[in-house]
């Protein structure tokens, strides 16, 4: 949504409405000199040349070809279009022209060309600007998607806190005590208050530390695995320089959340869960892998997965890479994240 003279409008109204009101100045332009089937026929021959030019340079030849490199292909996709486009306007005047019987032309060939190359390279500018202010809309929009989203997040955490200094104060004290009876339900109570202090402490934040969120996950991991008969193998490695990094917090646990939910047999001794981390320069590599029960669609995805693409989508727009893929009895996720 666009905001219009305080009013909220989506995009493709707006774009509908711009260009309704541009083909009625061409009409009107056309209608001083012209009756009105001509000037009918040759306002829709020009917003036709021009809505190819602009959508055909928008949403495909700069994204499919100039934005993945492919430069010289793009110039050749380029003129190609333009000079079809110039091509078929010069044909399209010159039977309409005969078609309307308005007489002698004095225009010759390379003045009805030359014309009409200016009028198509101007169009061809025009699309740069229009890919500009779409851009521009769309990063507003995912702007006010992610303001959103972590407002809905806070709100959330606030309602699940709950007095959480008595919480903790309450799980200090059942720790100690179980320290004395058992030090094996000690250590899950520790990581029962740490994995709380994460959501209260931590969560909320734009960014925590890796070794923060990692510790994390080997928490929750710790606690799931005491409700299995045969607990699984858990291989955790991060590498890298990665002392200093920072992350979106909660951003792996939905791949580990998606192994506990999804990858787990409980009759079974062979579940297990591999996580690697690996800090490069300038992005984080993130890979985890788990032994494959069943290959429907819901235990391969499930909605965690959906869902955190949506939120890769809103902190990175198309600057991550993510996949998925099954390997013999092994279910493999790639996650790779700029810093």
């Amino acid at each position: 949504m666009v905001k219009l003279f305080d009013k909220e409008i989506s995009l493709t109204k707006l774009q509908v409405f711009a260009w309704l009101l541009m083909s009625a100045l061409t009409l009107a332009s056309y209608l001083q000199n012209a009756n009105p089937d001509y000037a009918i026929v040759f306002t829709i021959i020009n917003m036709i040349s021009l809505l190819i030019i602009v959508y055909g340079n928008s949403f495909f030849l700069l994204p499919r070809l100039y934005q993945r490199g492919h430069r010289i292909a793009y110039v050749l996709a380029t003129i190609l279009l333009l000079g079809t486009i110039c091509y078929l306007r010069a044909q399209l005047r010159y039977f309409f022209h005969d078609f309307y019987d308005r007489g002698y032309d004095p225009s010759s060939p390379f003045q009805v060309y030359f014309s009409l190359a200016i009028s198509t390279i101007i169009s061809y500018v025009f699309s740069f600007i229009f890919k500009l202010a779409l851009d521009y809309f769309k990063l507003q929009k995912d702007q006010q998607k992610l303001k959103e989203y972590t407002s809905k997040v806070e709100l959330d955490l606030l309602k699940a806190q709950v007095q959480p200094h008595f919480l903790f104060n309450t799980l200090n004290n059942i720790y100690y005590v179980a320290q004395r009876e058992s030090a094996h339900t000690a250590a899950l109570i520790e990581k029962l208050a740490n994995i709380m202090r994460y959501f209260v402490d931590e969560a909320s934040k734009t960014r925590v530390k890796l070794q923060t969120d990692v510790q994390f996950l080997k928490d929750y991991i710790e606690l799931e695995r005491m409700r299995m008969l045969y607990p699984m193998r858990v291989d955790i490695e991060v590498s890298g320089q990665h002392q200093h990094v920072e992350i979106p917090p909660m951003l792996i646990t939905p791949l580990v959340e998606n192994v506990i939910k999804h990858g787990i047999d409980k009759r079974s001794k062979e579940n297990y869960l591999r996580l690697s981390i690996h800090v490069e320069q300038e992005k984080i590599h993130i890979n985890i892998a788990n032994h494959l029960f069943d290959r429907t669609e819901k235990t391969v995805g499930g909605n965690g997965i959906p869902n955190l693409l949506a939120r890769l989508d809103l902190l990175f727009a198309k600057a991550y890479r993510f996949e998925k893929k099954i390997v013999d009895d092994t279910f493999l996720a790639d996650l790779e994240i700029p810093l």
